[in-house]
């Protein structure tokens, strides 16, 4: 990933995957707080749908999904 999600595969059961993925867009966000890091990973874990592999893809979900 090249500072921005892309159309790299994603995989939601991968440790190192979601946490790569969580810290890039809590700084492409500027978003400032550990819990929502929490929110985000719980948000992925729970409700993404499977058919969402790619990191880009899970990045639009993700914002159109997470609410503080």
């Amino acid at each position: 990933m090249n500072g921005k999600p892309d159309d790299t595969l994603f995989n939601k059961e991968e440790g190192n995957e979601m946490v790569y993925l969580i810290n890039k867009l809590m700084i492409f966000w500027d978003y400032r707080f550990a819990n929502t890091g929490n929110k985000m990973e719980k948000l992925i874990h729970d409700k993404l749908p499977p058919e969402l592999t790619k990191q880009e893809e899970v990045q639009v979900w993700l914002k159109e999904n997470l609410k503080f």
